[in-house]
């Protein structure tokens, strides 16, 4: 979808003022191999609630190596799945993991051995192309609920992409593995509105050696939108990262993390409330302390400078993911 952008750099310390899936048939073997585990699990008062669980099975990663793992599934075909509470649970080293749900024309073709597998994939590339939205990401063991009455919503049949980073920075090989939990609403619930994360990225910048730098990036919500939480992400040489919400002009402050490793999930209870054309601005803070020029891009030893906001739109059941990548 269109959404207004633009960027700027500055020094440190200056300031500026419903659709419905197609019938899909997947063959049964290929389902087993990808679907770990569906079933059930109790609410808070011993009722039913729906669970899909899922894994990226162990992969060795060698002394000094990093590695970029995927793999494919479909949710199960009998009917649409909603979630209201994502668990991840790493185990050995990890960078990050990411789910996406796959949004283009094949959205929900069976998914084949291949793709089922785990298997060496370039990350977010099918995000970056608008053929996928991320809808779930952490650095660490981590649990993420939604608000009363809203969830994220999945089609039957649906793709969704498990990408998983790992790296070691020991001397050993070590074995590292992902498991993913998606638990929907008690059967009396009633989901008023779909989630989605919001994803704000920028590109346009880049890291003299010796050097001090901040960067700061601009886009328009375009429509009314309720954040519940807000996460944002970039690499080691990260120092400080601000969100700010702006309305009429004026700029206040909604985040603040200065934690690369471990960042920051900012949860908004009452929800944040953005209007239809209000910007959101995100300013990145890096200290290069290498000898070289470091630019943006996704491996571990590049820069990042984007944000997650999971929202939902005020007035509608649902309503297209915003994704806002800005470039130089």
């Amino acid at each position: 979808m269109g959404i207004a952008c633009d960027s700027e750099a500055r020094a440190p310390g200056t300031s500026d003022a419903e659709g419905v899936a197609p019938d899909v048939a997947i063959d049964s073997a290929v389902a087993d191999s990808v679907a770990n585990d569906t079933g059930v699990m109790p609410d808070a008062n011993g009722g039913p609630r729906p669970k899909l669980s899922y894994a990226i099975e162990p992969i060795t990663v060698q002394p000094g190596e990093e590695r970029q793992m995927c793999r494919t599934i479909n949710i199960p075909t009998d009917a649409p799945f909603d979630i209201v509470r994502f668990e991840s649970t790493m185990i050995g080293l990890s960078h990050h993991f990411n789910l996406y749900k796959v949004s283009d024309g094949s959205a929900f073709n069976p998914v084949t051995p291949d793709e089922a597998a785990v298997h060496d994939c370039a990350p977010a590339a099918e995000q970056l192309r608008g053929d996928a939205a991320y809808i779930f990401g952490s650095a660490s063991d981590w649990v993420m609920e939604t608000p009363p009455g809203v969830a994220f919503h999945l089609l039957p049949g649906q793709r969704l992409i498990l990408e998983y980073h790992a790296i070691n920075y020991t001397l050993d090989p070590i074995e590292a593995s992902l498991e993913v939990n998606l638990t929907g609403p008690a059967p009396d619930a009633v989901i008023e509105h779909h989630a989605d994360i919001i994803w704000f990225a920028s590109w346009g910048f880049f890291l003299p050696p010796g050097k001090e730098t901040s960067d700061t990036a601009k886009c328009a919500i375009p429509y009314d939108v309720e954040i519940f939480g807000l996460m944002g992400h970039f690499h080691e040489l990260g120092t400080n990262f601000v969100v700010e919400a702006l309305h009429d002009g004026t700029p206040t402050e909604v985040y603040q993390d200065d934690d690369w490793q471990h960042p920051l999930y900012q949860a908004f209870a009452p929800t944040l409330s953005l209007a239809a054309g209000d910007p959101i601005r995100w300013t990145c803070t890096w200290n290069n302390t290498r000898d070289g020029l470091v630019m943006p891009d996704k491996g571990s030893q590049d820069e990042m400078c984007k944000f997650f906001a999971a929202a939902y739109p005020k007035n509608t059941l649902s309503a297209d993911p915003i994704q806002c990548n800005v470039f130089f």
